[in-house]
């Protein structure tokens, strides 16, 4: 029986060609798909998100969205380290009973020609691999994301207005309606004299300390795209700041009935807690993690909540948080994120039936989950 079908995708449109022949089996045989990215070794730390994660993250997001949308099983996996190797590896680690691969025909040649990452999967794996072949010609990673192609990717999407937010800048990735015309950094193309006079007039601005009107940012899975604010996006970059003020719309697809249910949690979570920060993507997530704030409340004797939670964030949340993307937790569990897993820490530590620090318990779980 095929249970699970490991997609290997870059973030070209050339590798979506494999998507229509993955849907196929998947809905065929009932099977869950795992899509994964790898990044090359680099280009993720265990410190904080990187630009490249990012990118992968919301590609990787919207794409399972409208599967799932469609009735088809899937989620998403990022790893990083030599792109072959890694293949072979979560073959064995996600169960996969078939792997869909991409291949190449030359110019003038009839015959089958895989790339050296193909050739070497094909000849290590244990499992069957189907063989797709792309029309069209390779094309590069776009600079900047497009949150109209992204938002098709991901299927029928609806808005919903979250407020001012503080954002991370490595999560800002795409533009709406000019990400053919920004590099990497958000600076335009065409070095325009108006453009640059702009860019600059900003830059001493910040550079001054002068407080800026935050930016309008559309959220779409993982990534942010720039609504209104790419002058003020580049400057920040390039001052190096790590985050930025947004006034932040998030569109969530409208039949992807496990975004939908995660949203109406997190929308609780943030008003009765007041913090904004915690992404997951699990059910039940959100809920059990307003129970370790009012429990974390309850053990300080605070009566109020949202006070706690503040507390309970910079004690516990994002420590334990920075252990977790430390020991790549998130990797055992693909299209979770760190908030997930930290409940999985959470109700282990509880299990263990005494008392464990934090850090002992992301070390005790981790070490667990190692085990077979």
């Amino acid at each position: 029986m095929i249970r699970r079908i490991l997609v290997p995708l870059d973030l070209g449109r050339l590798s979506e060609a494999k998507l229509p022949i993955a849907e196929e089996h998947g809905r065929a045989f009932d099977a869950e798909l795992i899509l994964l990215h790898v990044l090359a070794p680099g280009e993720t730390t265990g410190e904080s998100v990187t630009a490249a994660e990012t990118r992968a993250r919301t590609y990787l997001d919207a794409l399972a969205a409208r599967l799932r949308s469609e009735g088809i099983a899937a989620q998403t996996l990022l790893r990083s380290g030599r792109a072959a190797d890694v293949i072979v590896a979560q073959i064995e680690e996600q169960h996969a009973d078939l792997v869909i691969l991409g291949s190449t025909v030359r110019q003038g040649l009839s015959r089958l020609l895989l790339s050296s990452v193909a050739e070497d999967v094909v000849s290590r794996a244990t499992v069957p691999l189907l063989l797709v072949r792309p029309a069209g010609r390779a094309e590069g990673e776009p600079a900047v994301r497009s949150f109209d192609d992204d938002a098709v990717r991901a299927g029928p999407v609806a808005p919903r207005i979250l407020g001012l937010r503080t954002v991370e800048l490595a999560r800002i990735v795409g533009s709406v309606g000019r990400a053919p015309q920004l590099d990497e950094q958000f600076r335009s193309r065409t070095h325009d004299p108006h453009e640059e006079a702009r860019f600059n007039s900003i830059m001493r601005a910040l550079q001054e300390g002068k407080v800026l009107p935050a930016v309008e940012l559309y959220k779409l899975g993982y990534g942010y795209y720039v609504l209104d604010g790419n002058h003020r996006v580049a400057a920040a970059k390039a001052l190096g700041q790590p985050e930025i003020d947004a006034m932040v719309t998030e569109f969530v697809p409208l039949k992807d009935m496990q975004a939908q249910r995660v949203f109406a949690e997190r929308r609780i979570f943030e008003s009765v807690t007041g913090l904004t920060r915690a992404g997951a993507t699990r059910q039940g997530t959100y809920p059990r993690l307003e129970a370790l704030v009012r429990a974390f409340a309850s053990e300080r004797g605070m009566s109020d909540l949202r006070e706690a939670a503040q507390d309970w964030e910079g004690e516990i949340f994002r420590p334990v948080s920075k252990a977790i993307r430390a020991r790549r937790l998130t990797q055992k569990f693909p299209g979770e994120r760190t908030a997930d897993v930290l409940v999985r820490v959470a109700d282990w530590r509880d299990q263990q039936g005494k008392h464990l620090s934090w850090e002992q318990a992301v070390a005790g779980y981790a070490a667990a989950s190692q085990q077979p």
